[in-house]
């Protein structure tokens, strides 16, 4: 075999994670989902939204490495659009990234025979080469390896070393990581071709992996041999081994087309194999059924009360609910596919957010800008009724203490870019953008007043004055 650097170091700054930053099925950015909606209406029983196309598989290991020696013998995938790896990934980081993102990848793109050997940095940011080999990776079984020390990662294929990174900024990879193997569809046309799902199914195979612990002056393998072997699989039996992996359930991140499932991992005549392939029988719906209170928020004949999620890809006013008995309590019944979801309730379209109280227990991903409910369907799962919430806190109206108050108590109005307030003293004034982000927020330490927003806040806002037990939203477009 012979190896040769094709793209050689080059540096990439970015405002989202690229290649792979994984996290699990559940969307922050309420306007730029990748899930089709098909948003059928069956009467007023329930809604059916669309199920994804194509399913990919991952596994990954239980344990956390800080550095080592990684190796494994791996047969990629071939197709436009598909994404075959060997990596480590810090997984376990919590509300850390991007301070804490740490990444080392080993990946083939089905559209072409090269390697792409990447290291990712927190900021986020990575630095890639693109490895120009005598050989198509898609059709034969060689074996790679990573080797990890401090300050340095450098890439072998067969035992022969082949690149190195050990520039400066290696020096932040010092997160402890776990090993990846995973098959997805990349959303990336410039790097890995537009995908064609009558290609499917397509499969990537593995025979080995191989985890060496950094043990220096006292390992047996490696370089220096500064290596001590932790564990080896070469895949017998019939089934991953459940003391060292873990299969990805439902899983997906940003710029993955095609949803982990564990009916895409098989073992089988000592190989590991991934497989992407369309969705089958065992993908099935759920139905959920939302709800939450009005009681305590004085309602116009005109107003709409609407469920908005990754589910329905925060459509705005595809999913209005009901209140068919009059007791305030208006809900929806969704059909939704197994998995961890997000959502809030919106009042006419996007005018007022009844979501999640910020830092509260019912915050769904509290590492995030936003202030979301959620819950995880499983494949088991006949039937979900969530319990009624009142409108923007945790609780029924019954148990909270927030009341809708008068104008009289407590009023706010938007002027331009100015917000004219009556309130106790010690409320706090938030604003929201579109998509339910805070973009402002000051300590009210007069009972009336006027604050001036700053220029850098345009477009659609909506404002809230909050007190202890008290609260009051407008909204208006800020020119």
């Amino acid at each position: 075999m012979g190896f040769s650097a094709k793209n050689s170091g080059i540096l990439h700054t970015l405002q989202l994670p690229f290649i792979p930053l994984l996290v699990e099925i559940v969307y922050f950015v309420h306007m730029n989902q990748k899930i089709l909606l098909l948003a059928l209406f069956l009467g007023l029983s329930g809604v059916l939204y669309a199920q994804e196309t194509v399913t990919g598989a991952q596994v990954l290991t239980h344990e956390n490495y800080l550095y080592g020696r990684f190796e494994v013998a791996m047969q990629s995938a071939p197709g436009n659009g598909i994404v075959s790896s060997f990596f480590l990934y810090n997984w376990d980081i919590g509300c850390n990234w991007p301070a804490e993102n740490n990444e080392i990848d080993i990946e083939m793109t089905g559209n072409d025979e090269d390697l792409h050997f990447t290291t990712h940095y927190p900021g986020p940011w990575f630095f890639s080469e693109e490895y120009e080999v005598d050989y198509n990776p898609h059709e034969e079984m060689v074996e790679y390896a990573i080797e990890w020390v401090p300050g340095t990662v450098r890439w072998y294929i067969e035992d022969e070393l082949v690149y190195t990174q050990n520039e400066s900024f290696v020096d932040d990879l010092i997160h402890p990581m776990r090993v990846f193997m995973n098959l997805w569809v990349a959303n990336a046309v410039n790097w890995v071709g537009p995908w064609d799902p009558a290609i499917l199914p397509r499969s990537s195979h593995y025979d080995f992996v191989k985890v060496y612990n950094y043990t220096p002056g006292t390992g047996d393998a490696g370089t220096g041999n500064n290596f001590t072997l932790d564990f080896e699989d070469h895949f017998d039996g019939d089934a991953l081994n459940p003391d060292i992996w873990e299969i990805t359930d439902f899983g997906d991140f940003e710029g993955n087309l095609a949803g982990f499932y564990q009916q895409n991992v098989s073992v089988a005549d000592g190989l590991l194999t991934l497989t992407l392939n369309e969705p089958g029988d065992w993908i099935v719906t759920v139905p959920v059924t939302f709800q939450v209170d009005m009681s305590n928020v004085e309602l116009e004949a005109t107003d709409v009360v609407y469920l908005n999620g990754g589910f329905n890809n925060w459509c705005g006013t595809c999913a209005p609910m009901s209140d068919l008995d009059g007791d305030n309590i208006y809900t929806l019944t969704v059909n939704i596919e197994p998995g961890e979801h997000e959502y809030l309730f919106t009042l006419n379209f996007w005018e007022e957010l009844g979501g999640a109280p910020e830092g509260s227990e019912c915050d769904y991903q509290p590492c995030d800008e936003f202030y979301n409910y959620g819950f995880q369907a499983s494949i088991v799962d006949t039937e979900i009724i969530l319990p009624p919430v009142c409108w923007g806190t945790c609780a029924d109206c019954g148990e909270t203490s927030v009341t809708a108050l008068t104008a009289a108590q407590t009023s706010v109005q938007l002027w331009e870019n100015e917000v004219r307030y009556v309130a106790r003293p010690g409320a706090t004034l938030d604003v929201f953008d579109l998509q339910g982000r805070r973009v402002y927020t000051q300590l009210l330490d007069s009972a009336e007043g006027t604050v001036t927003l700053p220029s850098t806040i345009q477009g659609w806002t909506a404002v809230r004055v909050s007190g202890e037990v008290t609260e009051v939203r407008t909204h208006g477009i800020i020119k």
